[in-house]
Formats: C-alpha cells, sequence, structure tokens
C-alpha cells in the first residue's frame, strides 16, 4: 500500500517496538504520524536517534538519512495534503527535536536518561515504555545503554506505580 493513497498503519502483536521498512522514510516523501494515534517513532540515525510522536512530520528531509526507524506501539501515516497540514505536522516534528534538545544538554547522564525515560512516560503507556530497548532510550539520551539500565532498575515495579524523579 502506497503512502499517499491510504494510510499505514504499523503494529505490533507480540512487541510494542516494530521496525518500520525504510523505504517508507528514504524516498522523501513527506509523512505525518495521525495525531490521534497512540504510538510513536525513533528513528535512528548515523550517531543520534530521534523521536516523532503523534502529529509529526516524518521522510521528507528529515528522515533520507536514517539508518533504522521502529514504531512504538501502533502508528498510523498519512500523507498531509494541505499547506496547513504540512506546516502543523513540521511544526510537530521541531517541537519533539526541541524537547530532545533540551533534554541532551542537561549536564548529568543519569539525569538525561532519567529525564528522557519521563517524557517518553507523558505520551506512552508505562507496559510499552517498558518493552523499548535500552540502547535506543540511550540514543534519544546521548547516554550509555548502562545508565538507562541503571535508571530502569530504580524504576517502580508496579507499572501503575508513579516514579518520583524530581
Amino acid at each position: 500500500m502506497h503512502p499517499t493513497n491510504n494510510p499505514c498503519a504499523y503494529s505490533s502483536t507480540n512487541s510494542p517496538c516494530t521496525s518500520v521498512p525504510l523505504d517508507l522514510f528514504k524516498s522523501g516523501q513527506l509523512l505525518a504520524i495521525k495525531p490521534d494515534c497512540q504510538g510513536a517513532l525513533i528513528i535512528q540515525k548515523r550517531f543520534y536517534a530521534d523521536f516523532a510522536g503523534p502529529g509529526a512530520a516524518v521522510g521528507s528531509s528529515f528522515d533520507v538519512e536514517c539508518t533504522s526507524v521502529y514504531a512504538i506501539g501502533e502508528v498510523e501515516f498519512y500523507a498531509p495534503a494541505t499547506y496547513t497540514e504540512r506546516q502543523q505536522a513540521f511544526h510537530k516534528r521541531m517541537a519533539y527535536c526541541e524537547t530532545l534538545q533540551s533534554i541532551v544538554v542537561i549536564p548529568s547522564p543519569l539525569d538525561r536518561a532519567t529525564t528522557t525515560l519521563h517524557q517518553l512516560s507523558q505520551l506512552l503507556d508505562a507496559n510499552v515504555i517498558s518493552e523499548i530497548p535500552s540502547a535506543l532510550i540511550a540514543q534519544l539520551a546521548g547516554v550509555l545503554t548502562k545508565t538507562v539500565n541503571i535508571i530502569r532498575q530504580q524504576r517502580p515495579t508496579n507499572p501503575t506505580e508513579k516514579l518520583n524523579i524530581y
């Protein structure tokens, strides 16, 4: 199914984090994640990872250089048809980028990892977050995988219990 004809949906039945075909992103086609979907993407680049949540633009010039893309939860795409839809999707993607930028300037790696997990918890269910590989979260936060593992060991065992990080 071509993304410009119909919305594309990617979801995982076994794991909340699944690989998405790269040709969707490397083609240069502008897509956006439906604003009402319950998932997000972690887009790996050569030296870092980027996050795109509901409403964000993906593909186009943003992601031509990506090396892999992982869908977290159920992600649905659409091709923004109007100027306003494209602008809204670009602004949403920039907002996600700015949030990550504000995290990676935090001096302490433990604080960066904690803040990244906290930000993910604002968008995704705790059970879904627990299934995201630590290496992907580490690339988002600009930390080592073991740093994310340390923070995860401190998290509550009950997924409904909130972690007080401040």
